[in-house]
């Protein structure tokens, strides 16, 4: 699982920023601060995952709401000689395979990347003297200085276990990924040696001795070493002289007198094996965690009067939530909790109800049903309006259509009711909050185990309501649903919801169907602008739903200066 991020040189952020992830997680700051910052990166490597594209301007998940500049924009300063470095933390207690076996003696795993463009070396025109003709001509000559070109591309890969180097990588000038530096005195790689000699070899012991004497072995190993070609993270080894992915394991026997020699040959022919094993099983853990990112945007989409026909192409659809529309309409759960938190006392007090309306085309009708209408206007025509047969006859295929036996085509209109009338009213009369609300709570609602990055939720909202939002967080994120939320927002209302649940929860007064709250399921964080930069503060709470520390700066302090 996915446990924090790591951002350097990338847009506000300039040295590298870890932010931790919980299953709540707020971020707050000034405006411009960079806290948008956080999810942005995010979606970039998202983006990544699926295109292979570093240069990106706007993205499918993060749709119109994030429009990344390309590579020249968000990097730092627009410092093109530098290296975005993102990062990616996960606990491996949830491993499983042979990347679980092999990471079982450490905690944590951190997998690192640099993201820069290509360098190549600057050339200058200087007067020459052309041998075969005598005479002046202008040449082009290397001057030392390397420069961007092309696209940005991974630059720099790494794996570190507790903090410790495992493996890394960088991108040389023939455009590989080829391995660095191996830490074979890690006790991941410790593990794995001694797996391998003792599964692989006919020895039956492992000495503190025979380590001393793989390190040649090792280092002949790794420099001709390289990672697979992908669009994003390395998926195992290439096909190299060293490794082939569908080579036969052997067995290998260990003489006394060639010990050394025979345990160096069975490290050198199975240890690449567990490298490609490694990196592809990080890899598609990291991946899988990115893929589960969900991303809504600050300012929702307000979709139009008949949602039935909404666009699904709309480039916005996610990211503006226009999608939301789409899950009430279908998900008849989901529409009965939205519709719980917009009629409760508690919450939005409205009198309106979301409800489905079938709608019945010309294309619907079959030739029973065309042969009716064409009686009904020769009866009505010729006979007069009272002929009690033809009416009992519409009646039972009007029963039908109620049951939905007849074989009808069946699109499904999602409508707004007054229930004071009991008419229908439409979602563009009826006030903008309910509009920016609805995707906030389907996301919430309709998701599971998902990384739910949401910018200002609040919007729209009033206080009261900003609260209610911190108990729908804590359902998604501890119940059943057991989504992440990253929440970029300005309310202080929602983190008084939060820290009162955490007081609640150690007092044990939690009231009836509320779930509890511990420090451990709570991130804040305080971006704060430093100079040109921006840093990311920690801002821990206690069991008792207190802040550790001070806000830095008087943040929220607001509200007392204006009183007193």
């Amino acid at each position: 699982m996915l446990t924090a991020i790591q951002v350097g040189n990338f847009k506000a952020f300039a040295e590298t920023q870890r932010i931790p992830l919980r299953p709540l997680t707020l971020i707050y700051g000034a405006n411009s601060s960079g806290k948008s910052s956080i999810l942005h990166s995010l979606v970039l490597a998202r983006n990544a995952q699926e295109t292979g594209d570093f240069d990106a301007h706007r993205t499918s998940v993060g749709g119109e709401s994030v429009d990344l500049g390309g590579f020249r924009q968000y990097v730092h300063r627009r410092d093109l000689d530098k290296s975005v470095e993102w990062s990616a933390e996960l606990n491996t207690k949830s491993f499983s395979g042979n990347v679980g076996e092999m990471l079982a003696p450490v905690s944590k795993i951190t997998l690192s990347l640099g993201i820069g463009l290509p360098q190549i070396e600057e050339m200058a025109e200087r007067e020459g003297i052309d041998t075969r003709t005598g005479q002046k001509i202008l040449m082009k000559v290397p001057t030392g200085n390397l420069i961007p070109a092309g696209t940005p591309e991974i630059t720099s890969y790494s794996l570190q276990g507790d903090g410790q180097l495992l493996i890394q990588m960088s991108k040389k000038r023939d455009g590989n990924l080829q391995l660095d530096r191996l830490d074979y005195d890690h006790p991941v790689f410790r593990e794995v040696i001694k797996a391998m000699v003792l599964l692989s070899t006919t020895t039956e012991t492992i000495h503190p001795e025979d380590f001393e004497g793989l390190e040649e072995t090792i280092s002949e190993l790794v420099p001709n070493l390289i990672a697979r070609r992908t669009r994003f993270l390395p998926e195992g080894l290439s096909e190299s002289s060293v490794f082939s992915p569908s080579g036969q394991q052997l067995f290998f026997p260990i003489s006394k007198a060639r010990r050394s020699e025979e345990l160096s040959a069975a490290v050198h022919s199975f240890l690449p094996r567990k490298i490609d094993d490694l990196l592809r099983g990080v890899s598609q853990i990291v991946a899988g965690e990115i893929s589960s990112l969900r991303y809504l945007g600050p300012l929702r989409s307000y979709p139009p009067r008949h949602l039935a026909f909404s666009q699904h192409h709309d480039p916005n659809w996610y990211a503006g939530g226009g999608y939301a529309w789409d899950v009430i309409r279908r998900d008849e759960n989901v529409r009965k909790l939205v519709n719980e938190w917009l009629s409760a006392n508690d919450r939005l007090q409205t009198p309106y109800e979301l409800r489905i309306r079938h709608l019945l085309t010309i294309d619907d009708l079959d030739n029973d049903y065309t042969q009716i209408i064409e009686q009904i206007e020769h009866r009505f025509t010729e006979e007069g309006p009272y002929d009690w047969d033809l009416f009992g006859e519409i009646y039972l295929v009007l029963e039908k259509i109620k049951k939905n036996e007849a074989n009808l085509g069946d699109i499904q209109e999602l409508i707004l009711v007054d229930r004071r009338s009991d008419t229908i009213v439409s979602h563009r009369d009826v006030g903008i909050g309910v509009s920016q609300v609805l995707p906030v709570l389907v996301g919430a609602y309709a998701s599971k185990n998902q990384i739910i990055a949401i910018e200002q939720p609040e919007i729209h909202l009033h206080p009261a309501l900003q609260a209610d939002l911190g108990d729908v967080f804590i359902q998604s994120a501890i119940g059943e649903n057991k989504n992440r939320f990253l929440i970029e927002t300005h309310s202080e209302h929602l983190l008084l919801r939060i820290m009162r649940r955490m007081r609640e929860t150690n007092a044990g007064k939690l009231p009836e169907g509320c779930l509890p709250v511990r420090p451990e399921d709570v991130m804040v964080l305080f971006v704060e602008p430093d100079g040109s930069r921006s840093i990311v503060r920690e801002m821990p709470l206690n069991e008792n739903g207190e802040l550790v520390k001070a806000w830095p700066g008087g943040f929220f302090e607001e509200g007392l200066r204006e009183i007193f």
